[in-house]
């Protein structure tokens, strides 16, 4: 077995300072649903076989329709009854704030980041981690948040006539995850990592200048709190980020995932961005993975070392989504394999 990354190790290449004795890897075995269910202990023995660099525990988030802990006040929704609720245009849950009018009234119910026994089931783990890094974890934070807040078809439209309310819903959103961050701090962790899914296929979902009005300005506060900790910022970002990778350099983003195969240019990004930010390269989930042969999945891999490796780190390895029932396990396999290749054993 190939020995894993010590948290000094990856803390360097996240920094740029030094590329480690191999490129740091995390999500690598991020199943998809229904993955773990198709190939059950078999894919678990193959996983054991490969390190895990990082060491990733999860905050209980609050809830949308329904809370997550036993108090029932923790949740985005204020309503009592949702039943009769929109549906979002996406098929995912509620439009829980379909009317601005109740705003008001929204933010008078928003969830406490103080929720005691949010963080309880990671205590016990935190000190088990063998020098690794610690990432501290949870989905959704702007743009994500906000849609399933107030539905995406709203949030289109919200960009353009409800900028000021966004503004008010972003600042509280920044104040809660300040304290979560802070929790997070609290036990060690060196690194938040979140999602924001903000671009489509060829594209960022809003303007670049929406971006830079909206969303610049609550980045830079959260991160600026995270980096005042200590802490370095992951994002996971699906879709063509190009025209706003810029805005999140500027704010202070510290690592960029995934770099979405088919939607950026992999080659232009690493020669643009390279040495700016840290890249938690993906490996495709969508064509190379399910379709293609463990072979392919080697040399796809050893060309993404080409592009984004440098001698100073700036680079990692992830999967770039969940990897899914479709995927043969042999290829499986050989991603574990490749993305460790250049490891001393132990």
């Amino acid at each position: 077995m190939k020995r894993h990354l010590l948290r000094d190790e990856v803390a360097a290449v996240i920094e740029r300072r030094e590329a480690a004795q191999g490129i740091p890897t995390f999500l690598c075995k991020w199943w998809g649903d229904g993955t773990e269910e198709k190939y059950g202990q078999e894919l678990q023995e193959v996983a054991s076989r490969y390190p895990d660099d990082i060491f990733d525990a999860w905050v209980t988030m609050p809830g949308s329709v329904e809370s997550t802990t036993d108090n029932p006040e923790y949740r985005f929704g204020f309503k009592e009854n949702y039943s009769e609720a929109a549906v979002h245009s996406i098929g995912k849950d509620v439009e829980l704030l379909d009317d601005w009018d109740d705003f008001e009234e929204f933010l008078a119910s928003f969830p406490d980041p103080h929720e005691p026994g949010i963080f309880d089931h990671m205590e016990q783990n935190v000190s088990e981690v063998d020098g690794r890094y610690k990432l501290g974890g949870f989905w959704r934070v702007f743009h994500e948040r906000f849609w399933t807040i107030r539905g995406m078809e709203n949030l289109m439209i919200d960009y353009y006539e409800e900028m000021d309310n966004l503004k008010i819903l972003g600042q509280r959103l920044v104040d809660f995850y300040k304290v979560i961050v802070d929790r997070y701090a609290e036990l060690g962790f060196d690194g938040i990592f979140t999602s924001d899914d903000l671009g489509h296929q060829t594209g960022p979902m809003m303007s670049p200048q929406v971006f830079e009005e909206l969303y610049l300005p609550l980045y830079k506060e959260l991160i600026s709190h995270i980096h005042s900790k200590g802490m370095h910022f992951w994002l996971h970002s699906c879709g063509d980020n190009s025209l706003l990778m810029d805005y999140l350099i500027e704010a202070g983003l510290d690592v960029f995932h995934p770099v979405q195969k088919g939607c950026m240019d992999r080659k232009e990004t690493a020669e643009k961005f390279g040495g700016k930010i840290t890249f938690l390269c993906g490996i495709d989930v969508q064509h190379l993975m399910p379709e293609g042969s463990p072979d392919d999945v080697r040399a796809e891999i050893g060309q993404m070392r080409e592009t984004f490796g440098r001698p100073d780190g700036g680079m990692m390895f992830a999967a770039g989504n969940g990897i899914m029932p479709d995927t043969p396990l042999k290829n499986i396999e050989a991603m574990l394999e490749a993305v460790v290749s250049d490891r001393e054993d132990v």
